[in-house]
């Protein structure tokens, strides 16, 4: 299994958004990258559509330290889909590429290995990014 972020075009997405929502133990959030300029909003958006309890610990640290755990979905994999990729964070780059760091370097290879050390009975499970555009 691999982890991995794709860059996917308008016409693909279709396609690939009804075969994810048919499987039932894929957790799946789309987002409108749109709707997101800032790093608070990305993160009001994450923390609600991964259900994330971070209560009043609203940093990045926290962040990476729930989307590291998402027990609470009781899911086998998990895919995030950013549509309208091009206009996320669109005047804010620096922290596009941040985020976008974080899964690539962070999130996505803990859930395709590195839980397995971490967690004790820690699973593999797939985490795929899909940037639509």
């Amino acid at each position: 299994m691999k982890n991995s972020l794709y860059t996917v075009k308008d016409g693909q997405y279709d396609l690939i958004k009804r075969e994810l929502l048919q499987a039932n133990d894929i957790y799946t959030v789309s987002i409108n990258g749109e709707n997101i300029q800032t790093w608070d909003a990305f993160l009001d958006v994450m923390i609600n559509e991964f259900r994330l309890p971070m209560g009043e610990h609203k940093n990045a640290n926290a962040y990476l330290d729930w989307m590291r755990d998402l027990e609470w979905l009781d899911k086998n994999g998990y895919v995030l889909i950013i549509e309208n990729y091009s206009k996320f964070m669109k005047d804010n780059s620096k922290i596009k590429k941040v985020i976008i760091n974080d899964f690539e370097e962070i999130i996505l290879p803990f859930w395709e290995s590195e839980v397995e050390n971490v967690v004790i009975g820690g699973k593999k499970k797939s985490f795929n990014v899909y940037l639509v555009d």
